[in-house]
This record gives structure tokens, sequence and C-alpha cells, in this order.
């Protein structure tokens, strides 16, 4: 949220980081208290700023979350919508192994749920070894194009997300938000994903 804010108060990154973490902790219990079961922080620079990820990302985010009983879920952006964000991919090569730098640390933290995008991202599978433990969110749907995946697609990437996550922790779910997409291709895409996921759960039963 700071690294697209314009800061004339706190003139420090990581004050104002500290100021935030405060305000979403309150309304994270607001909504707890009406009856919200699992409550969900975006963190589009976590892929971006390593430094501070360490230095005070974590403890920011461990802020927000602080005192609430539901569970909580992370999700880690890697940007969509404007140029810049299209541009910074471009420069990442084959592999995406950002996610390498705040896995070790999001595992010993006290979130409950990692968001991660895994469909058509260059995200090696094998990083969510270093969050074993926790509850992933599995993103198997593209949301930067309109391209309906079928649930054979989504189906195939699940199961290679099943080598380093157990199946009573995987959630399946979209890479990111779907607000860019017209109404009927985010139908399209969710069916996918329903559908998916239940031939995996077959599977699973099948096999157990």
């Amino acid at each position: 949220m700071i690294d697209t804010l314009y800061d004339n108060h706190y003139k420090s990154r990581e004050k104002l980081a500290w100021e935030f973490a405060r305000i979403l902790n309150q309304e994270a219990r607001e909504l707890e208290a009406a009856g919200v079961d699992i409550i969900q922080f975006d963190e589009p620079a976590f892929n971006v700023f390593f430094d501070e990820v360490n230095d005070w990302g974590i403890a920011t985010l461990e802020r927000a979350i602080e005192g609430l009983q539901c569970e909580t879920a992370v999700h880690i952006c890697y940007g969509y919508g404007i140029q810049a964000n299209t541009d910074w991919k471009k420069t990442l090569g084959s592999e995406w192994r950002q996610y390498e730098e705040a896995f070790p640390k999001l595992q010993k933290s006290s979130i409950d749920i990692v968001s991660l995008e895994c469909h058509n991202s260059h995200v090696p599978m094998d990083l969510i070894e270093l969050i074993r433990g926790k509850k992933v969110m599995v993103g198997a749907i593209d949301v930067a194009n309109h391209a309906i995946e079928t649930p054979e697609d989504v189906a195939s990437t699940l199961r290679k997300a099943l080598q380093f996550v157990d199946a009573d922790k995987l959630y399946p779910c979209t890479n990111c938000g779907m607000a860019p997409l017209p109404r009927r291709v985010a139908r399209g895409k969710l069916n996918a994903l329903s559908a998916g996921a239940d031939i995996v759960r077959r599977e699973l039963s099948s096999q157990g």
C-alpha cells in the first residue's frame, strides 16, 4: 500500500507502514466481529522490496493480524494493470523466484494461509516447499488474459502443487482478483476452477 502513496507527513516508508498496519488491524477486527471467517491481506510489494520485507515488512503484517482469532491469509501479488508492472515482469526471465525471499519468513509468521500465483506465472512450484505447514491458496487461473482455462488446465496446476503441499492444506484459487475481466470471462474461469478442483478431489478420493 505505501509503495503507491505520496507521504508528506511521516517521510518514512517504515513509519507509514506501521500506521497502516494499525489501521488495517482495526478494520480486520471489525470484520471479524461481523462474522468473517477468513481475512486476506494483499501484499503487492513483497516481491520487489526484499530488504524492506526482511527489516519491517513481515513485522508490520504481523501487526495487521494482531489479536485476530479468525483465519488470516496473505496474497503475495506480482502486480497487474499498469505498464510499470508489465515491464517489470518482462525482466524476470523464465523463472520467477521472488517468493524465495519472503517464504522462509512467512513460514515462521503467524499468517495461516499464503496465496500464490502459479498458473502462467513462471513461478517454480518447488518454492511452495518453503512454506510447508501453511495452508496454500494455489492460483490456478490466470487473470491477466481473457482465455478461459479448461478444467484439465486447472487440475494440472493443482496436481503439480500437491507435490509440495498436503491436500488438506491446498485451496484452489485464482492468481489474483478478477475485476479487470468481463463478467462472462470471469464466470467461465471460475467454473473451470471449480470443475478442475473437482477432478483432483475425485482423484484423491479414489487413491485414499
